[in-house]
């Protein structure tokens, strides 16, 4: 299924390709800080299947509670969530 989507600024807008049955709730603290909630929606898709139509988003790398390092991205102007992966070269799913 075609994904879209973008910040809430608007400057950072992209689109994807995703298996429903690839779409789950986390309940991590982190998905719970990002989110503002007690949990957060997410959607996975395969770097080659995932692409920015406009912006570029700023990226910090985040240890999580599992000790697991995760690159964070996010628009620098309004600081909307845009995905994370993790770090390192090679196949990568996102999480949007």
């Amino acid at each position: 299924m075609k994904i879209t989507g973008g910040c809430h600024c608007g400057k950072i807008t992209y689109e994807g390709e995703i298996n429903l049955e690839n779409v789950v709730i986390c309940h991590c603290t982190d998905c719970q800080s990002l989110s503002g909630s007690a949990f957060r929606t997410v959607a996975m898709t395969e770097r080659g299947a995932f692409k920015f139509l406009t912006g570029e988003p700023k990226t910090y790398v985040k240890t999580g509670d599992s000790g697991k390092k995760r690159e964070q991205t996010f628009c620098g102007d309004c600081g909307s969530p845009i995905y994370s992966t993790s770090v390192g070269e090679g196949s990568k799913t996102i999480w949007s």
